[in-house]
């Protein structure tokens, strides 16, 4: 290229920088100045053709360090490579694969930065920005174990705490994305001592995180067999959590339920299930006092919240209401810990102390997503309700289908039973057939006979319904061609007790629900089989409150255990549950399909723990109907 074109080149990627320096030449938005920029490409300008690249390559990198890619790329395009010394060499390699990751060329990126010969023998503050780089290449590219590898080298060259603790973050952050058992042969008497502790520490983590105590003990052995080990001394934030969550020990539960007014019946349910798991094993020294208030008759739950709080409270469980709920959870800070017995999927919450629980449809949809990937479908047609609970299922549904590689083609949203036919057609795509039937015939003057077909884009429907529309929504879709396509849905297709005769027209329906109404395992059996003598009601669509009482109650003292340990679960009546970095529990629940208008379980977790026991719980509760007053301060 002449002379005057990269000199006129150069011209303008120095306005370019003057401009966006905005008048202020030592302006800094990224750690550099623009200043150092712009004196490199002047001297670069007038510079002898053996020093224009060099000049060129210094620039371009700080250009980098200021994030701005583009720009750096087009210094760099204008260097002869052939002319550079090896020092410049490997600097326009490093500094031109940090632009190819920022632009998302990430193995363009890797050939760069591998095909640099001497980085020992760089500044520190260099190998520091190479061992980054490459580190962040292997990560994006799938390779973990190097990536991890990398950055326990990196180590070395930091002396700046927050640095260290930035990097092993990242560490973790690599290995936790290898298989146990990868990790596992990774381990071997090759390693230096620092990478198979790091190897040992997460494999340890992933193998026991599901269990509390264990995942402690092992630690504790790690901790022994690695006392100066980095991940010691500058511990990853997950370790942090585990070692310090401690279980909430409440003396005083202030319970807030709708125990009158039009939300009574559920309100009432959840009341049951709550003191069903308030007298399941306790010892009436060591049970904490439980007060239930009517928020049917509170103006202001805040004002309720700091009642309960002057009543002596240490927990709050509840309220029910969304709209009770995001007055409470919203606030900057509160003095004790709530479980909320519902979910506000949209509202950033501003207290750590805060933890939401309900019957969300987004844990449903999110798991008919992942049921569909399971068995192989890519495509999906929803039949969803037009309102807010039809929204919220397709948001959840797609996001997540779609996440996992899955495609929803076609959403038909119904509003009653009575164009329940018209809206199938639509669904599956015959309502076309029919129409252009029509025009032929119009067309032509006479009658065509004609065979109908279905849409061949989709692999299976979710459906959300109710049980009453699902015994006429799945012989619409069976009539319309679509008894070959299989159906995912939710609980609420399910009235909650078997009733093979009118479920007849549900068979082959796949959904999920909770284990209480569904599960065969001997624990829920139980469960089902004392209920049928003392609450009845809790077997039935009701139950789902029932069973969100008594969990909400028994997960209460377990939340921040459940949010420090992500892979641990605790199984309840409503489903294995989890708790996210946002306080949110989430539940993993049950398959079961129609089969001769029964369901059957296909699928679910075993577990090794009691739910109710037999012994003395049916007198507790009986005792408990019997007195009108238990519980029931501030109503």
């Amino acid at each position: 290229m002449k002379k005057t074109t990269i000199t006129r080149f150069l011209i303008l990627i120095l306005s370019a920088i003057l401009l966006q320096a905005c008048g202020g030449a030592a302006k800094r938005t990224g750690g550099v100045a623009s200043q150092d920029i712009e004196v490199l490409i002047r001297q670069a300008i007038n510079a002898p053709a053996n020093k224009k690249d060099g000049l060129l390559i210094e620039a371009a990198g700080l250009l980098v360090l200021d994030s701005r890619y583009d720009k750096a790329q087009e210094l760099l395009i204008h260097v002869n490579q052939n002319k550079l010394m090896p020092t410049q060499q490997d600097d326009f390699k490093l500094y031109y694969a940090e632009t190819l990751i920022a632009l998302g060329a990430n193995e363009a990126a890797l050939k760069q930065i591998t095909g640099i010969k001497a980085s020992s023998k760089k500044s520190i503050k260099w190998q520091v920005r190479y061992g980054t780089a490459l580190a962040d290449i292997y990560l994006v590219n799938g390779n973990y174990y190097e990536a991890a590898k990398t950055r326990i080298e990196l180590n070395d060259l930091f002396t700046n705490s927050k640095l260290l603790q930035e990097n092993n973050e990242k560490i973790w952050l690599a290995l936790d994305q290898i298989e146990p058992e990868f990790l596992k042969s990774y381990t071997t008497s090759f390693n230096n001592k620092r990478l198979n502790g790091w190897l040992e520490l997460v494999y340890i983590n992933k193998k026991w995180g599901h269990d509390p105590q264990k995942l402690l003990a092992e630690i504790r052995g790690w901790k022994n067999r690695y006392p100066l080990h980095q991940a010691q001394t500058h511990q990853p934030k997950i370790l942090v959590q585990t070692s310090s969550a401690k279980p909430y020990k409440p003396t005083h539960i202030a319970v807030m339920l709708p125990l009158s007014g039009k939300n009574e019946k559920v309100g009432k349910m959840i009341h049951d299930g709550i003191i069903a798991a308030h007298y399941q094993n306790q010892n009436a020294a060591s049970a904490p006092k439980i007060s239930f208030h009517d928020t049917a008759k509170t103006g202001s739950v805040m004002g309720l919240y700091k009642k309960s709080i002057n009543d002596g409270a240490d927990f709050i469980l509840g309220p029910l209401l969304k709209n009770a709920v995001e007055e409470l959870i919203t606030q900057e800070e509160l003095q004790i810990p709530v479980l909320a017995l519902n979910r506000l999927e949209e509202v950033q919450l501003l207290d750590p102390k805060v933890f939401q629980f309900g019957l969300p449809i987004e844990d449903e949809a999110v798991l008919a997503a992942e049921r569909a990937i399971e068995k192989g479908y890519k495509k999906a047609i929803a039949f969803l309700p037009e309102n807010s609970t039809g929204s919220r299922a397709e948001k959840s549904f797609k996001a997540h289908f779609e996440s996992l590689g899955g495609t929803l083609v076609y959403v038909q949203k119904y509003k009653s039973s009575k164009n329940l036919k018209q809206d199938v057609q639509s669904l599956l795509g015959v309502n076309k057939s029919m129409s252009r039937k029509l025009s032929l015939e119009q067309l032509l003057g006479r009658n065509l006979e004609f065979e109908m077909r279905r849409r061949e884009d989709a692999d299976f429907v979710f459906v959300l319904a109710n049980h009453s529309l699902g015994r006429q929504i799945k012989p619409f879709i069976n009539y319309y061609y679509g008894h070959d396509l299989p159906i995912l849905a939710t609980s609420s297709i399910y009235s909650g007790k078997p009733d093979p005769k009118k479920d007849l027209d549900l068979n082959g329906i796949e959904f999920v629900d909770l284990p209480l109404l569904l599960s065969n395992q001997p624990q829920y059996q139980e469960t089902r089989e004392i209920l049928k003598e003392l609450q009845p009601d809790a077997l039935g669509a009701n139950g789902r409150y029932f069973a969100l009482g008594y969990d909400g109650y028994n997960i209460m003292t377990q939340l921040p255990i459940l949010q420090a340990f992500p892979h641990y679960r605790w199984h309840g009546l409503i489903g294995n549950l989890g708790v996210d970095d946002l306080g949110l529990v989430h539940r993993t629940l049950p398959w079961a399909k129609f089969v001769g208008g029964v369901p059957k379980v296909i699928k679910e977790q075993p577990i090794d723990v009691s739910i109710l026991k037999v012994d003395d719980q049916a007198q507790k509760l009986a005792a408990d109907k019997q007195d009108k007053n238990t519980g029931q301060a501030g109503k």
